[in-house]
């Protein structure tokens, strides 16, 4: 499969780093293509501009971010590594979600309102390190997990979806 690894996280030495590295090698190793983007290492401007804000609705609201585009409409999955912080991903990988899955590229707004357009990927797996039990996450809803499995079942046709979620990891 052609897959795409987005990790973010500001320390090369943490422990995301490590799963991320592991992550790469595992899939290099089974036969994989893939492509990788660190987010906070190529320095992703997590914040969206006045201007890209105003075009986003048409169909010039990639310009500037083509290259992320087209990785994103090469992956037949996707495999997000980040810590969970204050009950979402860092604001790098938001804003990166926010700028870069645009209309026109991982969906269709139309007559019948949106229809998924990133139908190229088939499995989204997403590893996350939390500093809460896996029971608080629970009683609250786990918020971080259902944003990545209803937008992704929005905007994908995944046959498989994966939560790997590190709980209580600062105790």
């Amino acid at each position: 499969m052609n897959v795409l690894v987005v990790y973010a996280h500001p320390n090369p030495e943490s422990f995301n780093a490590a799963i991320s590295q592991e992550v790469c090698n595992t899939l290099r190793e089974a036969g994989h293509s893939l492509q990788a983007l660190d987010l906070y290492k190529e320095g992703f401007d997590a914040s969206m501009s006045r201007d890209e804000r105003e075009r986003y609705m048409s169909p010039e609201n990639t310009q500037g971010l083509e290259e992320h585009v087209e990785k994103l409409k090469w992956a037949e999955a996707l495999v997000f590594v980040y810590p969970t912080w204050w009950m979402g991903p860092p604001a790098i990988l938001k804003g990166w979600l926010d700028r870069v899955w645009l209309p026109g590229v991982v969906c269709k707004i139309g007559p019948n309102g949106i229809e998924a357009a990133l139908t190229n990927v088939d499995k989204v797996v997403v590893i996350t390190t939390q500093g809460s039990s896996r029971f608080r996450m629970a009683v609250i809803g786990n918020p971080p997990r259902k944003m990545f499995r209803l937008s992704m079942r929005a905007v994908t046709r995944y046959k498989s979806f994966d939560w790997l979620a590190m709980y209580s990891m600062d105790k």
